[in-house]
């Protein structure tokens, strides 16, 4: 049966539309999973050798094991934002003489061999070989490998039980946050305690069965959750949301465009991918936290600077790259209506910028405590901020024009390709390359008050010729307005 299920998964595969449409952006995203693959093979082989060079007095795997809870909380996070559970797919076979149980024994089997379980295998795997080759006791790598799987599949269980559940995702996301910062700061030394446990396998090898117990339970539970509600209008049913209506007057003070302004906000606060875009926007700011961690130790604080560019520009703009690359293919299911009506492309232009200029704004009010850190930190981020008010949001929006692809609201807003094309891709290049070719070079000359001149400067015209810059972008939209919303017609 089982061979019978993948027969029809390689079929639905290749025989949809969204295969035939898209082959080199299913081909490139291919490339990108094998590429990451490849990356977590060769940390997995040389993790080892590099932990030795740095810390000769160490044990690399006393160092591992200090953080592995941190791998797997965060790994918890991620596979909540970005797996797919296969619940559209198994649809049709309710309607077959198929048996429940092997539908539900399909669909786990399915997530079990899933990339996002063998993606942290492809590192564990390699660390516990090189672990073998040199010396460590057999029972120990073993029994360690057997508690990383484990574990690695017990997230895998878990994500089926707290999935579309944001308080379990809040309460995850603050611990790890929580952990990470007391760890940080000296005061709570977690990383400790969890070398501790995972280094009493080397005396009690035997320790290793209450992670494959774990694994079990939960594998059951998801097994009875499964089958219990196997049925087309149960789980499976479109559920029915209750919508939390607000008037939003705040945004009457924008006049015209706060009607536009107040629908994106309802599209973002009642559709699932817009909603986890806002979510990663907020994670995002903690994202420097990794580039300065990772650098407090050095002796070059210029080269721990310049590596705090490339998260600065998404902790103040990442809203505007994520939600503004897929404009208008969030208006995409009425956007012939909305193109039918008389209204002002300009004025519904400016709302998007608007709503990503307040993004700008929050998002480095969020930042300012980095100034613990130095002053110079936070005047990168509000160069940042202003770069990307006056260049980046216009650039998006005009890049938006050649948009054709419509996107599907309640689907997951991490590690999902629908409405991405070539066009996504230049996007990347000119929200992320440029501000870094930019402040870089003017930086390595001509000193940092050059360089977040620069940056401040370019933004400043774009605010100022704004409404010039809007005008233009109009009338692509306007010449591009049928091409667009032909292709928002086609099925994802």
């Amino acid at each position: 049966m089982i061979k019978k299920f993948i027969t029809l998964e390689w079929k639905q595969f290749f025989r949809s539309s969204y295969w035939q449409r898209s082959i080199g952006l299913n081909l490139l995203m291919g490339f990108f999973a094998l590429y990451m693959l490849l990356n977590f093979l060769v940390i997995g082989f040389g993790i080892y050798f590099i932990l030795k060079e740095k810390f000769p007095d160490q044990d690399p795997l006393q160092i591992v094991n200090s953080y592995l809870v941190y791998w797997f909380l965060a790994d918890l996070i991620i596979r909540y934002l970005s797996q797919k559970l296969p619940e559209a797919s198994i649809r049709p076979l309710l309607i077959l003489p198929v048996k429940k149980k092997s539908i539900a024994r399909y669909i786990l089997a399915k997530s079990t061999f899933s990339f996002w379980v063998i993606l942290p295998l492809m590192a564990f795997v390699p660390f516990s070989i090189v672990l073998w080759t040199k010396g460590y006791d057999h029972t120990l790598v073993l029994a360690w490998l057997i508690a990383v799987v484990s574990l690695t599949l017990s997230n895998n269980y878990l994500n089926f039980l707290i999935n579309k559940n944001d308080k379990v995702l809040l309460v995850i996301g603050s611990l790890l946050l929580a952990m990470i910062s007391l760890d940080y700061f000296q005061i709570i030394p977690f990383h400790l305690y969890f070398a501790k446990a995972f280094n009493a396998l080397k005396d009690y090898p035997y320790l290793a069965l209450i992670p494959v117990f774990s694994a079990y339970i939960l594998y059951r539970l998801v097994y009875q959750n499964i089958y219990k509600h196997l049925y087309l209008d149960d789980l499976l049913k479109t559920g029915k949301e209750k919508i939390q209506a607000s008037n939003l007057q705040f945004t009457h003070k924008f006049g015209d465009l706060g009607i536009f302004l107040k629908n994106d906000i309802r599209l973002i606060w009642r559709n699932k991918r817009p909603k986890n875009v806002v979510k990663a926007s907020l994670f995002m700011v903690f994202y420097g936290l990794i580039f300065i961690s990772m650098n407090k130790n050095s002796t070059h604080p210029e080269k721990t600077f310049l590596n705090f560019v490339f998260p600065a520009i998404f902790m103040t703009g990442i809203f505007s790259y994520a939600f503004g690359t897929f404009i208008p293919a969030w208006d995409g299911v009425y956007y012939s209506f909305l193109m039918s009506q008389n209204i002002s492309m300009k004025q519904y232009l400016k709302s998007k910028w608007l709503l990503m200029t307040l993004s700008n704004l929050i998002l480095f009010t969020l930042t300012i405590p980095y100034i613990y850190y130095g002053w110079q930190y936070v005047a990168l981020l509000f160069a940042m901020m202003i770069f990307n008010i006056g260049y980046a949001n216009l650039f998006i929006l005009w890049m938006g024009a050649y948009n054709t692809k419509k996107i599907d609201l309640d689907k997951a807003g991490y590690f999902n390709n629908q409405g991405t094309s070539a066009r996504t891709f230049i996007v990347a290049f000119g929200f992320l390359l440029l501000p870094m070719l930019i402040f870089i070079p003017v930086y390595k000359f001509f000193g940092l008050e050059a360089g977040l001149g620069v940056l401040i400067f370019i933004g400043i015209i774009g605010i100022v010729f704004k409404e010039y810059f809007l005008t233009k972008i109009a009338a692509l939209y306007k010449q591009k307005k049928y091409k667009t919303i032909h292709g928002f017609k086609q099925q994802v």
